[in-house]
């Protein structure tokens, strides 16, 4: 269960969204009251796609105060860090797999003031959050192999074990005496969400959710979050 009085904060997958109107659906989630925008960033080799590139990003960036954050799936996820800052992104998680020396990758992105995440695969052991975790802003845990909703796959449920063990360590975490204003991690988890898989990982300790097809297929989606946060708001 996420801690007590934290709201659940609930984004935008941008992926998901038209990508011929993307000003415009940028608009739409904003109005209908979403947290963040969750902007996927592809190499096209670690992951059969491109997301957003840099310019892209920033082309976005005037276009709302809604906080950017990425989830960066690359080979050489290093050489994408400086493009992504200057492109004002708030938050980049990290992938865990190929990131070497991942301590010093968060410590360059905090140089920049930009936060820094940690995005792990289902196959991915938790422990190599444990060296860096008084380090990061956010945790996100993928429910689902990245791209693999266009083979129709659904949300895995092996992810929720994970959400909750992740939450433990989040718990137990010492602050970090390097940080200056220490905040809460958060935790999120995507990839198939729906409204079921929204709160049962939100019941194991989940914090945010960036919401993709769930929330772009919607004509409105005002109403859709409104009954969603409905029903996180009761479990907080």
């Amino acid at each position: 269960m996420p801690p007590s009085g934290r709201r659940v904060k609930l984004g935008s997958a941008l992926f998901n969204a038209d990508h011929a109107r993307l000003g415009d659906e940028l608009k739409r989630v904003e109005d209908a009251g979403v947290d963040f925008i969750h902007l996927d960033v592809f190499d096209g080799y670690a992951v059969p796609d491109q997301g957003f590139p840099a310019r892209t990003i920033a082309a976005l960036r005037p276009l709302t105060r809604l906080p950017f954050e990425v989830h960066l799936t690359a080979n050489d996820p290093l050489r994408f860090l400086p493009a992504l800052a200057d492109a004002g992104v708030d938050l980049i998680f990290l992938p865990a797999e190929t990131t070497p020396l991942l301590y010093e990758a968060i410590y360059a992105l905090g140089e920049r003031d930009v936060r820094a995440g940690v995005c792990l695969a289902l196959g991915t052991h938790l422990e190599v959050l444990a060296p860096v975790l008084p380090m990061i802003d956010a945790v996100l845990l993928l429910g689902r192999v990245t791209g693999e909703g266009k083979r129709g796959r659904d949300f895995n449920d092996l992810i929720l074990r994970r959400v909750s063990e992740v939450r433990a360590m989040i718990d137990a975490c010492p602050i970090d005496s390097h940080q200056i204003d220490p905040r809460p991690i958060d935790l999120q988890a995507a990839g198939g969400l729906e409204t079921a898989s929204c709160v049962e990982v939100c019941r194991r300790g989940a914090t945010s959710l960036p919401l993709g097809s769930a929330l772009h297929r919607e004509p409105d989606p005002v109403p859709y979050l409104r009954h969603l946060r409905h029903l996180l708001d009761a479990i907080t």
